[in-house]
């Protein structure tokens, strides 16, 4: 069988490179990006012992970082986040800290909070980063969290509030929320009653709520006991729902909704309504439904708008565009708030196919659709929005994607005006190395 995420730029690179200074610039960077690109994906560090039962999802962590300042892109480099994981495979110094419940890959995101750089994955803790990412932690809260965090935390702009939640596999409990303050203390910690552990990716945070989304991938005991590397299962006849719970509340608060089955891996963004709460999601109709052994297929992914009304005790869901699109991003100051602008990667047509054909920025105030073509044999990663800091309309910033080009065998940091999103590239660094196809990352401004 021949495994498309080991092939192509779904190939892990096997080499770990310094600062390569002043990398070369088509155009002009923006003065005002000042600090690094931080980017975190899957990188196996060996070819898996079986090939075939490979998923993207379980790689070795890396991250690579792309520094600009002064108008000048600065450097690059790239480390394997040194997990534990990673130590039983090649000679790295393991992190220091606590023992994780399941040693993690911690593949998934890479944030700044509170002054530290977390590397997450949603099966273990977080690791603390060093500036130079040679070095790693396991980081607990300093004792308070127990359990796996997930890899998509919400900050709050407003209170600098880190809200998360966790999925312990082996519990129960098996969901957890979570809130660290500003300053990096987790304050609270609230069970939340599930009848199974389900695969849940993402959620859902409000100014005033947050939402889980119960969907039916349910973990596979018996599967993980035999060694799958993805030990779920699509199970419809269990249904979906989404949990809507104060921010402030208690676990026993949580008011369930049922709607029809399908499967978000990720959030957009959600805001309150008054009484409703407003969600878009990146939906499939369906995910994991193949049997073990067989290649992990999923139907095309779009965006969607759910409206939970808990006085009707429903869920209406409106289809907002047909394009298959992931890796959805927004402006961080409007996390959680009504909001105006959205960025993602527009996926090619066939779902058993990977791959990224372009980016796309939708107005949701007017139904519009802008698309950016990298141009042919070019295929970019998740878009991140900056900022400008003059800017004081919601898409007055910067989009920056890392870019695989076929033609040069590496990659590009492309950085695209948000408001002339089709137009050519305000700047393209030509980084020395491919960078592999990989999940979600951050700007991190070089005074956090």
């Amino acid at each position: 069988m021949v495994n498309p995420y080991l092939e192509g730029n779904f190939a892990p690179v096997l080499e770990e490179r310094s600062d390569d200074h002043d990398l070369e610039v088509t155009g002009v960077v923006p003065p005002d990006l000042e600090g690094r690109l931080l980017r975190n994906g899957p990188n196996p560090v060996a070819t898996p012992a079986d090939p075939a039962d490979y998923h993207w999802f379980t790689g070795d962590g890396m991250i690579h970082a792309i520094g600009l300042a002064g108008g000048r892109a600065t450097g690059y480099r790239n480390r394997w986040v040194r997990t534990r994981q990673l130590s039983t495979k090649v000679a790295t110094v393991p992190p220091k800290g606590p023992s994780e419940p399941v040693d993690g890959p911690a593949n998934t995101h890479v944030i700044r909070h509170a002054g530290t750089t977390l590397a997450l994955v949603e099966s273990g803790f977080p690791h603390a980063l060093s500036p130079d990412l040679d070095r790693a932690r396991v980081h607990d809260f300093d004792g308070a969290l127990s359990s796996p965090m997930t890899a998509h935390p919400k900050l709050d702009p407003d209170t600098g509030e880190l809200v998360f939640f966790g999925v312990d596999l082996f519990g129960p409990p098996f969901l957890r929320y979570h809130v660290v303050d500003a300053m990096g203390h987790l304050t609270v910690t609230e069970d939340i009653a599930t009848p199974r552990a389900t695969m849940i990716h993402d959620f859902a945070v409000t100014a005033t709520r947050v939402v889980f989304l119960d969907q039916p991938v349910a973990f596979d005991l018996a599967l993980a006991a035999q060694g799958w590397s993805m030990p779920f299962r699509w199970t419809p006849d269990d249904g979906s729902r989404v949990g809507v719970l104060p921010r402030d509340g208690r676990g026993a608060d949580i008011r369930w909704v049922s709607m029809d089955p399908s499967y978000v891996f990720h959030v957009v963004n959600a805001f309150d309504d008054g009484d409703r709460t407003v969600l878009d999601v990146v939906r499939y109709d369906s995910v994991f439904d193949t049997a073990p052994g067989e290649a992990l297929t999923h139907s095309n992914p779009s965006l969607h708008r759910w409206t939970i009304d808990p006085a009707a005790n429903r869920v209406l869901e409106e289809r907002l565009d047909d394009v298959p699109v992931e890796f959805p991003r927004i402006d961080p100051a409007v996390a959680g708030r009504p909001y105006r602008y959205a960025y993602a990667v527009r996926q090619g047509d066939d779902p058993d196919r990977p791959g990224f054909e372009g980016l796309v920025k939708y107005d949701l105030a007017r139904d519009e659709a802008v698309r950016f073509d990298p141009g042919p044999g070019r295929m970019p990663g998740e878009p991140v929005f900056v900022r400008a800091a003059d800017g004081a309309a919601e898409d007055e910033g910067w989009v920056l994607s890392v870019v695989f080009d076929a033609a040069r065998g590496a990659s590009d940091l492309v950085i695209l005006d948000a408001t002339s999103f089709a137009g050519p590239p305000v700047a393209t660094v030509h980084l020395p190395a491919r960078v592999p196809f990989g999940f979600h990352g951050s700007w991190i401004p070089s005074d956090s």
